[in-house]
């Protein structure tokens, strides 16, 4: 995984370009600027991940001498509300497309914001190459327990990250395991199905733009979800996650299509590996077919099983797999959607006590990774369930993502309302084929064209303006790269008809699948 996250930061392809962080604020009152950079400093000792440096070949270094990260303080006491306001949305915006300097050993950011009578704002920015979703957890606990005991000492963990990395690659058995999983991953490759078919936005930012989506749900409605799982016989996460999938298919018009799932298990090989902070995860790749399932239940059942079945041959990374699945196909695979449940978590929360009596409530979380154009999240948080998806608007239409995000908190508050709605079929089993046609790369570039020029009469034969062909350039730049054409291919005559030929014949028909999938969409919509 860092080394997906590394490559993921330098390319420049469609969702490429971003570092792959978790940014989050914390709203409490009181605090004590040299207090709180006094237990960030300790907090630097008791982690040294946190000052982790990789240099320009990708080679990783730890100075257990390094200087601690600093604190950022900006006193907001004086302004106005509206400039108050304006100020804390442009600091949010800009940690949540920060990109920390690795090769500075920046792998973690803290700031400050002292707002009026008494309240404050706690920024933390974590780069994941350094500090996985749960180490964030461990990172924001330890510096609220370093803040609220500032004479009481501290002793890091007996091991690091870097020595649990070297006993994970070692011994035969370890090796064995692996080569095990990859002969299983390796014989249903042919099988993982597709990845979801997710519409796009014609007028994209030209910079990454992320943006959350978040709901909670109630203390009642958790312990409702939490009984039906109990009665299905799966994990509330499964059941979290078999809703997400009837939704996302509903949503894309797909009744097969591919997750990625993180899984953040910490073998046990070193002593204290839960007071570790590093880069633990792996990605599970998980097929969902809905209309193999004649109800919600039993798609839960199905994919509870399957997720047994997968996290058994976990010692073969996701990433290898995906690699291999690329390789098969003869072109790169992505797995775009990403969806976490942190519905069982150690201690039942997201946050202990201590860390909400002294930074006050996470009110805002956002994180941001290469190849991902939707990371979906429940939690269990202050006594009810927090879902909250990070979409990204350079790729996704927002009115879809938010249409979609909708439609998926109140299926889990009708699950939670009614256990009879899990004796529903999933939507996307009944929904009926697409639009046909016999040339959908040019059908698309109408499409395409008739949104760039609405009012105007559009077909096959019609000439390409100066104008749109920028747009329509782009849109295939990002989306079907191998057969998007060049400045000089386009010229006064270059129509729909003949720029769909150029760009059939220079994919190798790889553009017919993607227009199918960008007119399904309309379709649907």
């Amino acid at each position: 995984m860092q080394a997906a996250y590394w490559f993921g930061r330098q390319s420049h392809t469609s969702l490429g370009g971003v570092t792959a962080h978790l940014y989050g604020e914390f709203d409490g009152r009181d605090l004590e600027p040299e207090r709180l950079r006094d237990a960030v400093r300790r907090l630097c000792r008791l982690h040294p991940m946190l000052r982790l440096r990789i240099d320009a070949e990708g080679c990783q270094h730890l100075d257990p001498a390094a200087d601690p990260l600093p604190v950022e303080v900006e006193d907001m006491r004086e302004l106005p509300a509206d400039a108050l306001e304006a100020r804390l949305l442009a600091k949010r915006r800009s940690w949540s497309h920060r990109r920390l300097d690795l090769g500075r050993g920046e792998a973690a950011a803290f700031g400050l914001s002292l707002l009026p009578d008494s309240a404050c704002r706690l920024h933390v920015d974590t780069d994941m190459i350094a500090v996985d979703p749960n180490s964030f957890r461990l990172v924001i606990e330890d510096l609220a327990r370093l803040y609220d005991h500032p004479d009481r000492p501290q002793a890091p963990a007996s091991h690091g990250f870097f020595d649990w990395l070297d006993r994970a690659g070692a011994g035969a058995e370890g090796a064995k395991r692996r080569e095990r999983d990859r002969v299983w991953w390796r014989a249903r490759l042919a099988d993982i199905p597709p990845a979801p078919a997710l519409p796009a936005t014609l007028h994209a930012p030209a910079e990454p733009t992320s943006e959350r989506l978040a709901a909670r749900l109630s203390s009642d409605e958790r312990r409702a979800l939490e009984r039906r799982a109990r009665d299905l016989r799966v994990t509330p996460s499964v059941l979290a996650l078999g809703l997400f999938a009837d939704v996302l298919g509903r949503a894309t018009r797909q009744a097969r299509f591919r997750l990625n799932v993180p899984s953040f298990w910490r073998a046990p090989l070193v002593p204290d590996v839960e007071r570790i902070v590093g880069e633990f995860s792996n990605v599970l790749i998980l097929g969902v077919d809905l209309a193999a399932a004649a109800t919600l239940a039993e798609l839960c059942h199905d994919i509870g099983r399957q997720m047994v079945e997968v996290i058994s041959h976990d010692a073969y990374p996701g990433v290898s797999v995906m690699r291999d699945l690329s390789r098969l196909h003869g072109s790169v695979q992505t797995a775009p959607v990403v969806f976490t449940a942190g519905l069982g978590l150690s201690g039942g929360e997201l946050f202990n006590e201590t860390t909400t009596r002294v930074f006050g409530p996470m009110n805002w979380v956002i994180s941001q990774g290469p190849q991902v154009a939707i990371d979906a999240q429940v939690a269990a948080c202050d006594g009810g369930i927090l879902v909250n998806w990070d979409i990204r608007l350079d790729a996704l239409p927002e009115a879809w993502a938010r249409e979609t995000f909708a439609a998926y908190v109140a299926l889990l508050r009708e699950v939670a309302a009614r256990p009879e709605a899990l004796d529903a079929a999933p939507a996307a089993a009944k929904a009926g084929p697409g639009r046909k046609t016999t040339n959908p790369t040019e059908d698309m570039l109408v499409s395409l064209l008739g949104r760039l020029s609405p009012g105007e009469a559009v077909h096959g034969g019609s000439a390409i303006t100066a104008a749109a062909q920028a747009e329509i350039t782009r849109f295939l730049d990002r989306y079907c790269p191998i057969g998007a054409p060049s400045r000089s291919d386009f010229d006064e005559a270059m129509t729909p008809r003949s720029l769909a030929d150029l760009v059939r014949a220079r994919s190798g028909g790889a553009s017919d699948e993607i227009a199918r999938i960008f007119l399904e969409t309309i379709d649907a919509g």
